[in-house]
């Protein structure tokens, strides 16, 4: 039993039985970002950090303890709109969810996907339709698009599969063979990102610098490489592939002060390589490692900076790893 269900047992002695579960990834851009808008390749994971969901019988109310959000499917918030798409779409009307959510919410770590993903999946086995995919993903699909317009599907590929893959717009969600499983680092700049106005400037530093459609080029060459690298097990080159990222992020004026001490201090702290991850402006940054993750937390701690580690998983018949928050 987590410490969120401990509470809300304490809290309310005439809870429910659990009638299903449900769980949604967390996820990760390794190397991509803002380069997937303009029909590159970005390539990302599902990590095993994500967001577990519980659902009983009740009236469609939903409940994230970690991020302090209660709504409800009768309510005209962006999040009770999506509740009710996914009750509606599973036709459970008359459940409750509580969310135990393991990763935090506007740090460009998929976490709305993930939640979706969580509620659609504990709704579809509390109404004995576990195995209805088709219609999980079209759920999760309607979510998404309330959360963000029009989302690339990236991140509901990603928390739905909890495995590595690159993603076009032409060509959508290709899985990607992982040799062996990696531990990731993943640090708070503490500044939520927003990805529509980052979208936005990229937007107008195309239009104003031409060579900056060479630089998301590149990047999406990075995706590809980075994509060779994870299925060598070459955890050396993608940490240089991830410092090579990053700097092409900076020159897009996507980085940040936090994101900066962030990224030195995992490389001063020994990682390989280090880069902001998601839309930029904030959010977080991912820091490969391996044999040095506490010393990468602890020098993000003595800086004011939470993190946590994650781990990418192997591709079937590689090596699995174990672990989760620090």
């Amino acid at each position: 039993m987590t410490s969120v269900e401990a509470d809300r047992q304490t809290a309310d002695p005439e809870l429910g039985p659990v009638l299903g579960r449900g769980f949604g990834h967390g996820k990760v851009i390794l190397v991509g970002e803002h380069a997937v808008v303009y029909g590159h390749a970005a390539l990302a994971v599902g990590i095993s950090t994500g967001i577990s969901v519980e659902a009983r019988i009740g009236t469609g109310r939903l409940q994230v303890p970690a991020w302090k959000l209660e709504a409800t499917t009768g309510d005209d918030t962006p999040v009770g709109r999506a509740l009710a798409a996914i009750v509606g779409r599973m036709e459970a009307p008359l459940l409750d969810f509580l969310a135990d959510a393991q990763i935090p919410s506007r740090a460009g770590l998929g976490s709305s996907a993930a939640l979706a993903v969580a509620i659609a999946r504990a709704a579809a086995v509390a109404t004995g339709r576990a195995g209805a995919t088709d219609t999980i993903d079209a759920a999760v699909a309607e979510a998404e698009a309330i959360f963000h317009g029009d989302p690339s599907g990236i991140d509901a590929a990603a928390a739905k599969s909890g495995a590595a893959g690159t993603f076009t717009r032409a060509g959508g969600w290709r899985p990607v063979p992982v040799l062996q499983a990696m531990t990731l680092c993943i640090g708070f700049s503490g500044r939520p990102r927003d990805t529509a106005a980052q979208v936005a400037a990229v937007r107008r530093l195309r239009e104003r610098l031409p060579a900056a459609g060479d630089v998301l080029a590149l990047l999406g060459r990075l995706a590809d490489d980075a994509s060779s690298a994870l299925g060598k097990g070459d955890v050396d080159g993608l940490g240089r592939i991830l410092d090579a990222a990053h700097g092409l992020l900076a020159a897009l004026r996507l980085s940040s002060p936090e994101l900066e001490v962030l990224v030195h201090g995992a490389r001063a702290a020994g990682a390989v390589g280090a880069k902001l991850t998601g839309a930029g402006g904030g959010g977080a940054v991912i820091a490969l490692a391996p044999g040095h993750e506490r010393d990468v937390l602890a020098r993000w701690r003595a800086a004011g900076y939470e993190g946590f580690v994650a781990q990418i998983a192997a591709a079937p018949g590689g090596r699995a790893a174990t672990g989760g928050r620090a």
